[in-house]
């Protein structure tokens, strides 16, 4: 597996393009798609999936225009499929725009699994930052969206976000993966469960 690393997006947000042979899946759409098209071309990789850790505009915003490129198929968790269509939920309506996405995605749950090649991708239902935000195991990489950050954690201050579930989501199921596991979060520098365990915040923070 090669990770490339796309940055530039909205709000600082990156695209990941994950590389197996000669496929590959995008996580996250923050970037301009002619941006993570190049590095795809650049890596000789055909893209396959696309999946959105959580439907904030930061990280669909260019949906439509890269399936409209290409024939991949696109994934959301059920929790946050209605962020597509909704500006006040993927929080565009109180930004610059009111977006939304006309695209249709297929639905994933805690558990799913999606391939690349031989690689898989399971999906970690950790809701908090949103309903149906998800982190993406593959291997010993994850792939964090705003559920956990270098040093921090999503906000839940906007609409649908709640401080018990990211809590749980973190402390309960991400750090009991694998200390060694790389994190690479929606923003930000990339750092592991076990520099998260010692340094994050959210270990000594209570809010209800």
């Amino acid at each position: 597996m090669i990770i490339k690393t796309i940055t530039g997006g909205i709000f600082d947000s990156i695209s990941y393009l994950i590389c197996e042979g000669d496929k590959a899946a995008v996580i996250d759409l923050g970037v301009k798609s002619e941006k993570i098209l190049a590095a795809a071309a650049e890596m000789k990789v055909s893209i396959e999936k696309i999946i959105m850790t959580h439907g904030h505009i930061d990280h669909i915003v260019e949906l439509d225009h890269i399936l409209e490129k290409t024939n991949a198929k696109a994934y959301i968790h059920v929790d946050d499929e209605p962020a597509l269509t909704d500006a006040k939920l993927n929080v565009s309506a109180f930004t610059f725009s009111h977006q939304t996405i006309n695209s249709r995605c297929e639905l994933l749950r805690d558990g799913s699994v999606l391939k690349v090649g031989s690689l898989e991708l399971k999906v970690i239902h950790t809701p908090g930052h949103s309903p149906g935000s998800i982190c993406i195991l593959a291997g010993s990489s994850l792939f964090s969206g705003d559920t956990l950050f270098c040093n921090g954690y999503g906000t839940v201050e906007l609409p649908n976000g709640d401080f018990e579930e990211i809590y749980r989501s973190i402390t309960d199921i991400l750090f009991n993966l694998p200390e060694d596991t790389t994190v690479y979060p929606g923003h930000g520098s990339s750092t592991s469960i076990e520099q998260e365990k010692r340094t994050n915040p959210i270990r000594h923070a209570v809010e209800w």
